[in-house]
């Protein structure tokens, strides 16, 4: 059967308007909030997000996303295979970082924040057929969350500052110290979401300035101990030295066999991998080993091993070794956190 192109026509141009034409609108023209302020969603209640695409669906995703955006802790946590053939343990067990957990714990909070997120508007373009959506998060309601996060972690920054002003013991020092750095470094993330949903300045139970000052001391007072051979040593020393860093500990350069209240000891090979005939790769590894030095005895070991490819065979490994030496970093700075977890 035949049938005419006028009369479908004006059923195809209902079918492309009928994507965005259940969802609410500003008018027939062009709505203010895709530019700028929103009358009915004002930027001082609402944290706001706006999004374009060819449909409502990917629109709305943007929108969302924008929202999201605004907020400096990643929202989602994700648990990632990395080609470097790592293997971390304490007494043959898996463990996670003491700093991780807490970091965790803060992004969930901002996840959890971001479920009030709603698409409010949408407007289709007649012209163009673009899609846009207007996504509001109420800052009111979203600060609640944050706020009693904030709440969760000054007690317990309470409770290790307490720790530290009263051990003696250098060890249980740092200890108190590395849980205090871990919780002061989240609380300072959830301040900056408290910033973005309106919140003032939020005061603590302890003194931060204080806090932070006599945690570096403590941590900064144990004697670390980093030796490498190997070639490529000094590109994963300074990844050791980095991880150690970062986690506030001081370290020096020794050899193996020097004495320290913990000690980093890593062997580093280099070799050239055959890659095909315009490519040169290599692969770079590293054996590194932490010990407790009040009895010598080895609490993590691992290896960390990067692969890259260059046209020239030095490029090559320079990129393996700064690979290494940044998976390296990263691989300290947790495995020290886990030690200090589970003194």
């Amino acid at each position: 059967m035949k049938i005419e192109l006028r009369r479908v026509a004006p059923l195809l141009l209902a079918a492309a308007f009928a994507a965005c034409a259940h969802a609410p609108r500003s008018g027939g023209g062009r709505p203010a909030w895709i530019d700028g302020e929103s009358a009915q969603w004002p930027r001082s209640q609402f944290v706001v997000g706006v999004g374009s695409a060819d449909d409502e669906n990917t629109a709305a995703e943007r929108a969302r996303g924008e929202v999201a955006r605004v907020f400096s802790a990643t929202v989602s946590v994700e648990s990632t295979s990395d080609e470097s053939e790592t293997n971390t343990g304490v007494n043959g067990k898996v463990v996670h970082s003491f700093s991780q957990k807490v970091a965790e714990n803060v992004r969930s909070v901002t996840k959890k924040a971001l479920e009030g997120v709603d698409v409010v508007a949408r407007w289709k373009d007649p012209a163009t057929f673009r899609c846009y959506a207007l996504a509001v998060l109420p800052k009111d309601s979203a600060l609640l969350e944050v706020t009693s996060k904030l709440r969760d972690i000054d007690q317990e920054a309470e409770n290790y500052n307490s720790q530290l002003a009263t051990a003696t013991d250098r060890f249980d020092k740092a200890k108190a110290a590395a849980k205090l750095v871990a919780l002061l470094k989240s609380r300072a993330d959830l301040e900056s979401e408290s910033r973005v949903l309106g919140g003032g300045n939020d005061s603590a139970g302890i003194d931060l300035g204080a806090a932070r000052a006599a945690a570096a001391k403590a941590l900064a007072s144990l004697d670390v101990i980093v030796s490498v051979t190997g070639d490529g040593a000094g590109e994963v020393a300074t990844g050791v030295i980095s991880g150690l860093n970062a986690v506030g500990l001081s370290a020096k350069s020794g050899t193996l066999g020097d004495k320290g209240d913990l000690t980093a000891s890593s062997v580093v090979t280099v070799m050239p991998v055959e890659a095909g005939p315009r490519w040169q790769r290599t692969r770079a590894s590293a054996s590194i080993s932490l010990a407790d030095g009040r009895d010598g005895k080895i609490f993590t070991q691992f290896e960390v091993s990067a692969r890259e490819d260059a046209l020239d065979g030095g490029e090559s490994r320079h990129r393996a070794l700064e690979s290494l030496a940044k998976k390296t970093s990263e691989k300290v700075t947790s495995s020290i956190d886990d030690f200090f977890a589970n003194q």
